[in-house]
């Protein structure tokens, strides 16, 4: 009888829920549902599976028997049950529909499939109770249990759309990864900001929810022409009614607020990726501008230029030429490809693409270019010059399919022998100075090719017929001279050959160069290597103590490298406890308080996990010892790059204590700001000396960030970040 009764209470309890949906569904666009209804509707997703379930169940039911006298009392409850969870979840869909800007078509299909489900659901309570036909008839049931399955499984399909997108039962296999973020990722002035930094920032953080497969708001930002439309509340630009622009008020939300962007539990946006968002807004939000209309001391220039797209969004490439995601897995090591008559190098940090160069033409044989095999789909440039080549390294050349840019300057061919290049659906540069061809065998090889720049010189070509060339092809820039572009080539960087940067008793250090005849410079002062006056390295470099090493690799007729630079920490003590007082910003926790002492460096990344972050509050930890333990200095490798609100740690204060909670102050280290016109990305060591002649088990460290950035700042009057990723003790 307590069945029957609660049963009842369902029964009845429908007469009340079912008309309720009717009217919130109908009148959904004009109601304003209050926090608790929007609180309410998150459990939508928690309750759906209850009558899908049961729904499919009963429609099985309904399939396969043909009398139902034997389980009619149990399939009865049953379907009371079902009938009220549907009900249920209905009204709590509606609920759920008023918080996120879905896509609109998906939501109608999928709201109004729901609630086709619940009526259905009570329908089919009726025709248990109160239907004889549908009790004797086994057409009957059959045809009503098609069309409730259908519709179960069709409406509630579109469900799992909105929520995984449109393609959430396509046939697995490799995504293919925007344009966006590979091959529009430029790194001359040429680009648009858009390309630079903009629309890989989009790719990475926003396409997921506004791109094809999955469109909130009727917002899709994965094309620049996309984005001019705007979504369901029109240019999100632009400022309107008094109001900062939508992009603009979206991204600067607290991480709480439900309409924050990106949303919680997706990847958030970095402090230097909302700072380029926010600058590029308040400049206008322009689609086409370059980098080179932008003045280059302007902060939106800087941090553009800086940017680089972290390696999990960028590419590989599959056998079929598409470049798809790197799935966690990191790009090939060059080294094997590096020698002293080749180098082998990624255009730039995290980036996908290669740039190959060839050097030294008597140790040169086709067997050297066969060694690229591996990385073929990822050269993008390639210098040939000056190489002894054969229709066979052509042919080798020609299926390098994203090759852009090639230099076959005084290689002995004809341009009869190229004409396998013409494949390269991506080539926009070549340079063939110094090579056998006369007007009429150049205006055959460009017909029909995609190449935008030609540089060329020939013996065989005169003035007038250069000048006619220009004429024959105006969308191609002609650059006519003896190798202008390469005259003189940038000398790759040395490398730093020690892979630990913790000293405990002493680190023999060694600096290599793959190319022969190459001067080795560094420092270890902190200044900048010199050909002139920097010493010359020559055997391997013992370290002892905290050591910050440069160096910068020089060789007559070559542009000398950039300096590459490593900090080794001299570490001899260890805690045997750390714990936070303050818990660091939850966008950057690292591994917790022990990220501070792995001996982990997180070199240039901040957004890699190994760094610990404070911004609104400041950070506050303690270490303990088993044993009272006397400590001379304390080390703190931090991170500073001011165009992502990333500052210099103002302070570090140190306190004693016996028992972990009386602690007393040992000693405070003040160090400088940054002043204005400094642009600065580097990592910095910041000491404090420890100089308490007493020892204590619990030390207390305070380290004070800038809590309001200088008025020439984009971020003036906010709180400065500061970013460490270890500690270490003497």
């Amino acid at each position: 009888m307590q069945e029957n009764k609660w049963m009842s209470y369902c029964k009845n309890g429908l007469w009340i829920l079912n008309p309720f949906l009717a009217v919130i569904a109908y009148y959904h666009e004009k109601i304003s549902f209050n926090v608790y209804f929007q609180w309410l509707g998150k459990m939508h997703p928690m309750v759906l599976h209850f009558p899908i379930v049961l729904g499919c169940i009963m429609g099985s039911y309904l399939l396969f028997t043909k009398k139902l006298n034997k389980h009619i009392a149990l399939v009865h409850i049953g379907s009371i049950v079902n009938a009220f969870l549907a009900s249920i979840v209905a009204i709590l869909g509606v609920f759920l529909s008023k918080q996120d800007a879905y896509d609109a078509p998906l939501l109608f299909w999928h709201q109004w499939g729901g609630i086709s489900i619940a009526y259905l659901s009570w329908i089919l309570v009726y025709l248990f109770e109160n239907n004889g036909i549908f009790h004797n008839t086994y057409r009957f049931r059959i045809l009503f249990a098609l069309v409730y399955v259908f519709v179960i499984a069709f409406f509630t399909h579109k469900g799992a759309q909105l929520t995984h997108g449109t393609k959430v039962l396509s046939w697995p296999g490799n995504k293919v990864i925007s344009p966006i973020a590979i091959q529009k990722v430029k790194l001359d002035s040429t680009a648009t900001l858009y390309e630079r930094a903009i629309g890989p920032i989009l790719q990475q953080k926003c396409v997921s929810c506004h791109g094809p497969e999955k469109i909130k708001g009727n917002l899709l930002l994965n094309t620049p022409e996309n984005i001019l439309k705007g979504g369901k509340d029109g240019t999100i630009l632009m400022a309107q009614n008094g109001k900062e622009a939508l992009l603009f008020q979206r991204i600067h939300l607290p991480l709480t607020d439900d309409k924050h962007m990106p949303p919680d539990g997706k990847t958030p946006l970095t402090p230097q990726e909302l700072l380029i968002l926010t600058r590029w807004i308040e400049a206008g939000g322009n689609l086409q501008l370059k980098m080179n209309e932008i003045a280059k001391t302007d902060s939106l220039f800087i941090i553009a230029n800086q940017y680089q797209p972290s390696i999990s969004s960028l590419s590989q490439i599959d056998k079929g030429g598409n470049r798809n995601k790197n799935n966690g897995s990191d790009f090939p090591d060059l080294k094997q490809y590096n020698s002293n008559y080749c180098t082998a190098n990624y255009i730039y940090n995290g980036s996908a693409d290669i740039e190959v160069s060839f050097y030294q033409s008597k140790f040169y044989s086709h067997d050297n270019l066969q060694k690229l095999l591996p990385i073929k789909d990822q050269i993008i440039s390639l210098s040939m010059q000056n190489m002894p080549l054969k229709e066979e390294d052509i042919a080798f050349i020609a299926e390098l399919t994203h090759l852009k840019k090639l230099n076959l300057n005084y290689t002995s061919l004809s341009l009869n022998q190229l004409t396998p290049l013409k494949k390269l659906k991506e080539l926009n540069s070549i340079s063939i100075c110094g090579l056998n061809y006369d007007e009429k065998a150049l205006t055959s090889f460009l017909q029909k090719t995609p190449i935008e720049k030609v540089q060329l010189w020939s013996n065989s070509v005169t003035s007038k017929q250069a000048n006619s060339l220009v004429q024959q092809f105006p969308k191609i820039h002609f650059t006519i001279g003896d190798n202008l572009e390469n005259e003189l080539i940038k000398i790759t960087n040395p490398i730093i050959q020690q892979d630990s940067s913790i000293i405990v008793n002493h680190l023999d250090v060694t600096i290599k160069h793959f190319l022969k005849g190459t001067n080795i410079r560094y420092t270890t002062d902190g200044s900048e290597p010199d050909s002139l006056s920097s010493p010359v390295f020559s055997k391997p470099l013992r370290f002892s103590g905290n050591t910050t090493l440069k160096a910068k690799a020089f060789k007559p007729g070559w542009i000398s490298s950039d300096i590459v630079q490593k900090t080794f920490y001299k570490s001899e003590i260890h805690p045997d406890t750390i714990y936070f007082i303050t818990p660091p910003d939850k966008k950057y926790p690292g591994s917790g308080a022990k990220t501070l002492i792995d001996y982990e460096l997180g070199e240039q990344n901040f957004s890699n996990g190994k760094w610990i972050a404070y911004r609104d509050t400041t950070m506050v930890f303690v270490i303990g010892f088993k044993q009272n333990k006397k400590l001379n200095e304390a080390h703190f490798n931090a991170f500073i790059d001011n165009a992502a609100y990333i500052f210099p740690i103002l302070s570090i204060k140190v306190e004693g204590s016996n028992d972990g909670k009386q602690f007393t102050k040992i000693n405070e280290a003040k160090f400088p700001s940054l002043e204005k016109g400094d642009m600065t990305r580097e990592n910095k060591s910041f000491s404090c000396p420890i100089t308490s002649s007493n020892p204590y088990k619990f030390y207390r460290f305070t380290l004070l960030n800038l809590k309001r950035l200088p008025e020439w700042h984009p971020g003036k009057r906010t709180h400065a970040w500061i970013f460490v990723d270890e500690l270490f003790l003497n």
